[in-house]
């Protein structure tokens, strides 16, 4: 896996400087954009996540094809009712991380792109993007949003995760912005002040914290909205040997 031949992070210095955010699109050599969505496309087993009671929740999502429809209901019920007030969310989700350390799915390509975010080539493009060089490592998650699907807004701001930026790779190769998805970012009287639409192999990264939300992902939308995402964060990894 490799970045683009064609891309700079010095480009895109003064608006990140400016805005606390960028949108780089071409960010990956097109074979290996095109390793990554194949990854995703063809993963079978997520885990669907959400917060109850204001705690993060994972389950098979697969668990809840075997639903009734009453139940369903009753499920969505408990999840809207903590969105409508507070912070939530609800996509599908797969921790590379701790797939990574935790060596749960060996030989599988997620440990590839892990390494490749974690490589010197990923890690000194984004020292020089953001011009942050105490970043040290990147966490990393797989993520699916499908129709009903969103992310509350919020900043990722969280005492002691070191966290400099927030970044997002994404890999959805046809979206049509009628379908929601959109990764939203907020001005101090909570308008949108700007948005970027999932592109293909186009990688976000915003500063930390700044308010942002992925907006609702239409029941009428055609495809997944796939991602790689997560943090750049200061100094060692600590799970790291």
């Amino acid at each position: 896996m490799k970045l683009s031949d064609q891309i700079s992070p010095h480009a895109w210095n003064d608006s990140f400087a400016e805005f606390g955010r960028v949108h780089i699109p071409d960010i990956l050599s097109e074979e290996s954009a095109q390793q990554i969505y194949d990854c995703l496309s063809q993963q079978e087993k997520w885990n669907l996540v959400f917060q109850t009671n204001n705690k993060h929740t994972d389950v098979d999502a697969d668990s809840l094809l075997l639903l009734e429809e009453g139940q369903l209901a009753d499920f969505h019920k408990i999840v809207y009712a903590q969105a409508q007030l507070g912070f939530q969310y609800l996509n599908k989700n797969i921790p590379i991380y701790d797939v990574y350390h935790k060596n749960l799915m060996p030989n599988h390509f997620f440990n590839t792109i892990f390494e490749f975010l974690n490589s010197e080539e990923f890690l000194d493009f984004c020292r020089v993007l953001t011009t942050e060089p105490e970043i040290g490592f990147a966490d990393a998650q797989a993520t699916c949003y499908s129709p009903g699907h969103f992310l509350n807004h919020h900043d990722d701001n969280v005492y002691g995760k070191g966290r400099i930026a927030a970044y997002v790779l994404n890999m959805t190769p046809v979206w049509d912005r009628n379908w929601g998805g959109a990764l939203q970012f907020f001005d101090s009287d909570g308008h949108v002040e700007k948005a970027y639409m999932p592109k293909f192999n186009a990688l976000n990264v915003f500063k930390v914290p700044k308010s942002h939300s992925v907006s609702y992902v239409t029941p009428f939308a055609g495809a997944s909205r796939y991602s790689i995402t997560g943090w750049l964060r200061a100094g060692q990894d600590p799970l790291k040997s």
